[in-house]
């Protein structure tokens, strides 16, 4: 009946996003690349670090505590 879409993740954050919004580009040699914000494909763009940016550490950090928070749960 209803195919299930998967959804995409961020090139740079790696945060999954629903399909309609983000950004997708496609590279002159046919690479895909998904953003979900502007401002992740704009520091894709520039050149950064993923893993030295300070708003996707705390976030990693966010996660890792509701991970934590639900097997505490379970």
């Amino acid at each position: 009946m209803g195919a299930k879409i998967k959804m995409p993740v961020c090139s740079f954050c790696k945060n999954t996003y629903e399909f309609p919004k983000g950004t997708t580009v496609v590279q002159k040699d046919s690479s895909v690349r998904y953003y979900c914000s502007s401002k992740c494909r704009k520091n894709m763009e520039m050149g950064r670090l993923n893993k030295k940016v300070k708003w996707i550490r705390k976030s990693d950090v966010i996660k890792a505590e509701k991970a934590k928070h639900l097997a505490k749960k379970e």
